[in-house]
C-alpha cells in the first residue's frame, strides 16, 4: 500500500516538473510581450511595471504585416491539407484493398518519402521550369508531394482494420466502387482522417524552410512563420515586440491543438480498437 502511494506521488511530482518546464517558457514569452522595450531586455518572470498591451500588439500586427501573412498561411495550409487528405484517402483505399505486387511496390515507394529528405534544389528547379516558382500553386503542389506519405501510411493502416464484408454487402446492394468509397469507407475512416488532417495542418503551418525557398522572396506571399523571421531580424533589439509576434504566430496552432487533441488521440487508437 505504501509502495503504491509512493509511486503515485512520484508520478505527480514528475508531471508537475515537466509541466513547469513547459509552462515557464510560455509565461516568460507572454509576460514580456506586455513590457516596454527597456524592461523586456532584463530577464525576469515578474509582471510588467507598465503594461504595453495595445501598443506592442498593434505595432506587431501593422509592421509585421501579420494580417496578410495570416491569410497567406490560411490559404496555403488549408488548400494543401485538404488536397493531401483527398489524395491520401484515395491512395489508402487502393493500397489497403489491393494485394497485387505492383500496388505493394507503389506503397513502399510512397513510404520512402517518410524517411527520404526532399531535395530543395531539384524541386525548386522543377517548379521554376513549370513556371510555378514563387506562386501559391507551386507551394501547394510541393506540400502535396512532400507531406502525403505519412497520411497515406496512417490511413492505409486504418483501412486494414475495416472489414471487407461491409464493402461486399454494399456491392451486392448495387453500389459502385466510388459509391463504396464515398458512402461506406470514408465515414468509417473519419477518426484516422481527422488525425492525418490535424498533423498535416500543424506541420505545414509551422514550416519555415520550404516557403523560404519556394516563395522566392515575394514578401506579399510570406506565411506567418516567414513574417516572424524577418520581423525578428528588423526588431531584434525590441524583445517585447518579438515576444508579441511569437504569441500571435503561435496562437492559431495552439487553438487548433486544444480543440483537436481528442480527435488526435481517437484517431491514433481507433485502429487498435477495431476488430
Amino acid at each position: 500500500m505504501r509502495r503504491n502511494r509512493t509511486v503515485q506521488v512520484s508520478k505527480y511530482i514528475i508531471i508537475a516538473v515537466v509541466s513547469l518546464l513547459i509552462i515557464i517558457p510560455f509565461w516568460d514569452m507572454a509576460i514580456n510581450s506586455f513590457k516596454t522595450q527597456e524592461e523586456s531586455t532584463i530577464p525576469s518572470l515578474s509582471l510588467p511595471t507598465k503594461w504595453q498591451i495595445v501598443e506592442n500588439y498593434e505595432t506587431v500586427i501593422v509592421k509585421g504585416k501579420l494580417v496578410r501573412s495570416f491569410f497567406n498561411s490560411l490559404l496555403i495550409t488549408g488548400a494543401s491539407s485538404l488536397l493531401i487528405i483527398v489524395v491520401s484517402t484515395m491512395a489508402a483505399f487502393v493500397f489497403g484493398r489491393r494485394r497485387e505486387k505492383g500496388v505493394r511496390t507503389w506503397f513502399f515507394l510512397f513510404l520512402l518519402g517518410i524517411i527520404t529528405p526532399p531535395s530543395l534544389i531539384v524541386s525548386t528547379l522543377m517548379l521554376k521550369y513549370m513556371g510555378l516558382l514563387g506562386t501559391y500553386q507551386g507551394m501547394i503542389l510541393y506540400y502535396i508531394a512532400t507531406f502525403s506519405p505519412l497520411p497515406i501510411f496512417i490511413l492505409t493502416g486504418f483501412m486494414a482494420t475495416v472489414p471487407r464484408e461491409i464493402e461486399e454487402a454494399a456491392v451486392i446492394d448495387g453500389a459502385s466502387p466510388m459509391g463504396v468509397f464515398l458512402r461506406v469507407v470514408l465515414p468509417l475512416m473519419k477518426p484516422a482522417i481527422a488525425t492525418a488532417f490535424i498533423y498535416t495542418v500543424l506541420k505545414i503551418w509551422n514550416d519555415f524552410l520550404f516557403p523560404m525557398y519556394i516563395l522566392a522572396g515575394d514578401t506579399k506571399k510570406y506565411t506567418m512563420i516567414l513574417s516572424l523571421f524577418f520581423f525578428k531580424g528588423q526588431f531584434y533589439t525590441a524583445w517585447n515586440l518579438v515576444f508579441a509576434d511569437l504569441i500571435l504566430v503561435s496562437l492559431p496552432v495552439l487553438v487548433v491543438f486544444i480543440f483537436a487533441q481528442r480527435s488526435i488521440v481517437k484517431g491514433l487508437t481507433a485502429g487498435a480498437l477495431k476488430g
